[in-house]
């Protein structure tokens, strides 16, 4: 490869790993996606170790959460058996499932917070007096209310994941 394009690669592959490494990913993914991205031909783990210069193990466990997020893709290359990898290409998808998953699980946490918080409450029912009788039934209400805008949150979730996709 030519000595400018070999530098420009290198160039956006450590600019997206730092920007990666800025928003809380794991540089090295965010590295290896920028190579993928970036190679007209499917790489191999020896291809990816090569180039970055970092152990194969680091590759593999890289590249394995990268297909996790669909962000890259085994593929054959005839005649070879090697493992061989290609970048989803549609970086807006990778980005939009990524925050649809991460934001489904922060709910489905959240709503267990809740339904839990709802469970003591009930357990410990018989035992309140005239003042945490009050209290609790204020707690029920907020309670209630919190999962009324977990279920807003979520339709919306749902709404923009078909619009986006």
């Amino acid at each position: 490869m030519n000595s400018k394009l070999e530098k420009s690669v290198d160039g956006f592959v450590e600019s997206i790993g730092q920007l990666g490494s800025n928003l809380g990913l794991n540089k090295m993914a965010a590295q290896l996606y920028a190579l993928l991205f970036m190679s007209n031909d499917p790489l191999s783990l020896d291809d990816m170790m090569k180039r970055l210069k970092v152990s194969k193990g680091n590759v593999s466990v890289n590249v394995r959460e990268l297909e996790k997020w669909g962000a890259a893709r085994k593929v054959w290359v005839k005649g070879d058996r090697r493992d061989f990898y290609k970048a989803e290409l549609d970086v807006f998808k990778i980005i939009t499932e990524r925050l649809k998953t991460g934001l489904t699980r922060r709910m489905d946490e959240t709503l267990q917070a809740i339904k839990q918080a709802e469970e003591t409450i009930r357990e410990g029912g018989g035992n309140f007096n005239g003042k945490d009788k009050k209290t609790a039934k204020v707690y029920r209400e907020r309670l209630e209310k919190a999962k009324e805008i977990y279920w807003r949150l979520n339709g919306l979730i749902e709404t923009a994941s078909k619009i986006i996709t």
